[in-house]
């Protein structure tokens, strides 16, 4: 069981599309996706479980280009820093020296999105979509809520 919660939301958003994806995603009736919806819109941060990781990012995902951003909920099992943090480390040494440096400096300032961010760019192009480290730090990507469905970026 995995829950994620829903944070941040785009000033232009699809209300009936998000919708049907709360409902089907977490399958959830018509009335308890439109509540949850109401928080979000209100500024809550509620939370849809979902079965496991990948039903989680799927519906992180497919929110995005509806407007609402979501990322999995920090817990007693989840830390959002330390699990973005794990991946960099994971990925950093595909990546090119400079940009490692830059990222590793971002980690040491406690801006582990953008460090994030800027070793994902690289990797999308400069490794091929199969790498593991480019796949990790797209997956740790979904899960800290970097994804916004905004074209061009994560």
């Amino acid at each position: 069981m995995r829950a994620i919660e829903l944070f941040h939301l785009r000033r232009v958003r699809d209300k009936p599309r998000a919708l049907a994806l709360i409902a089907a995603h977490a399958r959830l009736s018509g009335d308890q996706a439109l509540a949850v919806l109401h928080a979000a819109i209100g500024g809550g941060r509620p939370r849809l479980c979902l079965s496991d990781d990948e039903a989680a990012r799927a519906c992180i995902v497919a929110l995005a280009p509806a407007g609402f951003v979501a990322r999995f909920a920090p817990g007693a099992d989840f830390d959002l820093a330390q699990h973005a943090q794990q991946a960099l480390m994971a990925a950093l040494p595909a990546c090119a020296p400079d940009l490692a440096a830059q990222a590793g400096a971002r980690l040491l300032h406690d801006d582990w999105p953008e460090a994030l961010a800027l070793a994902l760019q690289h990797l999308r192009m400069h490794r091929p979509a199969q790498h593991p480290g480019r796949r990790r730090l797209e997956q740790a990507a979904i899960d800290t809520g970097l994804v916004r469905g905004v074209p061009g970026r994560t």
